[in-house]
């Protein structure tokens, strides 16, 4: 649904009846740590009750059980959404249908890979880059502390990587996240670079096209889609693809003047 009047609003009930249907940004838009925000839960509530069909797409490697698990616990209940894709769903099913055969995994991580390993016995991981396959990205590990210091840590391996033609995948495309105001990194910022040193990138989640297909498949009306996010890159211009309005939460990010979102609106508040 086109609608190029963009404009900030007071709270959701202004735009709930426009649509048939809503897909929610998880991260900094219904949660932040261990907590679901209290707004953000009376807008879904709201919604359910109005019978408006609710998908929830992350940029998470997470999949998507522990996600739903992860969400219950931080008091989001199971019936107010249709279902939950996230990145780390796409990435996994690429990986099981691609590599039939065992492969050695340069991987990137920090814990995400012990939950896909439950499900997987089929690849074996190495720190050594000479004998890997592909590289996996999961996480940003903790020792790399600032964006400009991607290039220290990782253009040695990503060049002799990239002279032996192995694929970069990467399975959050995000480049930063925000927790309590304090900057994370994110993946994406791996991938990045990669891509500028000349390697070859595959990347799953927003803003590419297939969780946004998979996500529009849930909703019965997907031509009255209202995508909510907090990161124009990802959230924004992945909806805009689709001919999706698009409402921004600014409360993380300084706004970008030239943003293409619909609506904004500092929180997601009824």
């Amino acid at each position: 649904m086109k609608d190029n009047m963009r404009k900030i609003i007071k709270g959701f009930r202004e735009v709930s009846e426009k649509y048939d249907g809503f897909l929610f940004d998880l991260w900094g838009v219904l949660y932040e740590g261990e907590a679901i925000f209290r707004d953000a839960l009376e807008v879904l509530r709201k919604l359910h009750l109005l019978n408006k069909p609710v998908v929830l797409i992350s940029n998470s490697p997470f999949l998507s059980p522990d996600c739903i698990e992860k969400l219950e616990q931080s008091g989001l209940p199971r019936k107010l959404y249709q279902t939950v894709l996230t990145a780390g769903d796409l990435c996994f099913e690429y990986i099981q249908n691609e590599y039939k055969i065992a492969k050695k995994i340069y991987l990137i991580d920090t814990h995400y890979w012990a939950k896909w390993q439950k499900i997987s016995n089929l690849h074996l991981v190495t720190d050594n880059i000479h004998e890997a396959d592909v590289i996996l990205a999961l996480a940003v590990p903790h020792t790399v502390k600032d964006p400009k210091d991607i290039a220290l840590h990782y253009d040695e391996i990503f060049k002799q990587a990239i002279k032996r033609n192995l694929k970069f995948i990467c399975a959050n495309p995000d480049l930063l996240a925000f927790c309590s105001k304090k900057q994370h990194l994110r993946p994406g910022l791996l991938s990045q670079r990669y891509q500028q040193l000349g390697g070859d990138l595959l990347s799953f989640g927003k803003p590419f096209p297939e969780i946004f297909i998979r996500a529009l498949k849930q909703i019965k009306c997907p031509d009255r889609v209202l995508m909510t996010g907090d990161t124009e890159y990802t959230d924004i211009h992945g909806a805009l693809r689709h001919n999706m309005d698009a409402m921004l939460i600014t409360a993380s990010y300084e706004v970008d003047s030239e943003s293409k979102a619909t609506y904004f609106s500092e929180t997601l508040k009824w």
